[in-house]
């Protein structure tokens, strides 16, 4: 048997090294494909054709200049005071080389705008900088210079925050900086209680390994009711003209699972679980404008289940399970990217593919790799945008995933739209639906529906089944202003409605509705862009054990 435990990681030194050096390597100048200049159907070089032709050589970088500023600009009207100027001295600015090591570009390199529009996406997924622009500042014969201009924000984070949704508080204390000494690592310690469990954390991710593509990410929790480890490390798909990904992933959690009905536990059991992943990965990296990738991989996971004392049952306890699956995958990526503001954020640069994605793996469980069951097993995801017209916005996206052997087990689909009109200026109207089709979860995986998952007006976790439907209907608003340099201000009426229930149920379908009103307070000097969400809902269904106005406080990412 293959203990998977996190503590194991400690005994395999020698293999995390090796993959380590695998991932990692450092190219050797003059060899890398990148690098070598494009062929002619007739071998020759597509410049030396050019020339050849009488057409002018194309363009290639030339110099590339970082500039990386501060929160604050003391040139700019309204922020040169005290209060800022001492804020940038305690800040420490991205290094310049931080953000050299992201671009996907360098001096000598072929001018293409598809890779400068992409270096730009990714700096802006950043959450230590603002914004990103890379501007051609200078022409001289076929040679571009160029500036990449950043704009930090503040990133060391601590405190204490008090969140509520459908009837119940979570708090949370935290000490984090997203852009550790401006290197753009990230170190988190984290304290929260909420309804499941209070919980410590300690994480350290850093993006750039070396300064190179790699990625490490690791954390540690410990839970009132157990603890947590993950180990990530790996070179993703990092651009659409990667060539080639590997990676290895170790988690490892101990907690209670809890059981809900109309918000309320009614039984506990305690979950051990163990996964590991290693995997690879083969592109031909962009062409013409979308990127075909292959992968090869094995997911090795363990569940193993207790009965907890003074429980009600030992007949909902799942038994244990034991899934090794080598699998084959295939991602699609198509180049449609846009750049929107005033969508999710307030006032923020929001990157949005418009183009197809597709991302499917397949592989077979067998006791002959020490599973304890053969099963057929699927993962699939899909996404896609439109604009129906010059101020619309549609995006949707398809994912789906489980096991087959004579019938599907553990299969969970799900769907979802979001439809964006600009009117009244840059005002938006908002339409979001989601739908979601079970059939014979695991034990430990519900499908539930409540204040906490978009029904706003009603307790967290209220309703549950093997169908699900929400839709919810916004008006936002977005400010202009900026209030006191530091924050925009956004505001929403919103309408939700959306059942959760048993195929398998005599009763029709329960719908629930609310309406409400919220203010969304968006930062614009601190890092992730998340957003304090203070709303008041009204619920229009149900009986009197449901409270007439619901009150949440919380924060996010999204409006």
């Amino acid at each position: 048997m293959i203990l998977l435990r996190f503590r194991a990681v400690r005994r395999c030194g020698a293999l995390l090294a090796l993959a380590a050096a695998v991932l990692l390597p450092r190219p050797a100048q003059g060899w890398s494909p990148r690098y070598l200049p494009p062929l002619t159907a007739a071998g020759q070089p597509e410049e030396e054709a050019a020339l050849a032709a009488g057409e002018p050589p194309r363009p290639v970088v030339g110099e590339v200049r970082i500039v990386t500023q501060g929160i604050f600009n003391p040139d700019r009207q309204g922020e040169d005071k005290l209060a800022f100027r001492l804020a940038d001295r305690l800040h420490r600015t991205t290094r310049p080389q931080v953000i050299r090591r992201q671009l996907l570009f360098a001096p000598g390199d072929p001018y293409e705008e598809a890779t400068i529009e992409e270096s730009e996406r990714l700096l802006r997924a950043n959450r230590y900088l603002y914004d990103a622009e890379i501007r051609a500042v200078r022409q001289t014969g076929e040679r571009v210079d160029l500036e990449v201009v950043t704009r930090d924000v503040w990133t060391l984070r601590g405190g204490v925050s008090l969140n509520r949704a459908g009837g119940e508080n979570s708090t949370n204390f935290s000490l984090q900086d997203a852009n550790f000494l401006g290197t753009g690592k990230d170190v988190t310690v984290w304290r929260t209680t909420d309804v499941d469990r209070d919980s410590t954390l300690f994480r350290y991710r850093d993006p750039n390994l070396f300064g190179k593509r790699g990625e490490l990410h690791v954390s540690a929790a410990e839970n009132s009711d157990g603890d947590a480890q993950r180990f990530e490390l790996e070179r993703p798909w990092f651009s659409l003209d990667t060539r080639w990904s590997l990676g290895i992933k170790l988690w490892a959690f101990e907690r209670l699972e809890p059981l809900y009905d109309r918000g309320i536990v009614f039984e506990r059991f305690r979950h051990h679980h163990d996964f590991a992943q290693l995997y690879g990965g083969l592109s031909r990296g962009r062409t013409a404008g979308r990127a075909h990738r292959f992968l090869l991989g094995i997911d090795l996971e363990r569940d193993r289940f207790d009965f907890q004392p003074g429980g009600d049952s030992t007949s909902l306890v799942p038994p244990n399970r034991d899934l090794r699956w080598p699998w084959l995958g295939y991602e699609y990526v198509e180049d449609g990217f846009v750049t929107e503001r005033n969508l999710d954020q307030i006032r923020r640069t929001e990157d949005l593919n418009l183009g197809t994605q597709l991302r499917v793996r397949v592989g077979w469980s067998s006791p002959d790799l020490g599973a304890d069951r053969e099963r057929l097993m699927m993962i699939a995801a899909a996404d896609a945008g439109w604009r129906p017209g010059r101020r619309q916005l549609l995006l949707a996206s398809l994912r789906g995933g489980g096991r087959y052997r004579d019938a599907a087990e553990n299969l969970l689909l799900s769907g979802r739209a979001r439809y964006y009109l600009r009117h009244w200026g840059d005002q938006v109207f908002y339409l979001g639906l989601e739908a979601d089709y079970a059939q014979d979860l695991d034990v430990e995986r519900q499908l539930l529906l409540g204040g906490d998952s978009g029904l706003r007006g009603y307790p967290l976790r209220f309703l549950r089944g093997d169908r699900r439907v929400l839709a919810t209907v916004e008006q936002r608003f977005f400010s202009q202003r900026e209030f006191f340099r530091l924050f925009h201000l956004g505001a929403a009426i919103f309408f939700d409605a959306g059942s959760a229930w048993f195929r398998s149920s005599f009763d029709d379908p329960e719908v629930l509705r609310d309406v409400g009103i919220g203010l969304r307070i968006g930062s614009s000097r601190s890092s992730g862009g998340s957003m304090i969400h203070l709303d008041v809902a009204f619920p229009l269904d149900g009986d009197d054990t449901i409270d007439g106005v619901q009150w949440l406080v919380s924060t996010s990412e999204r409006f």
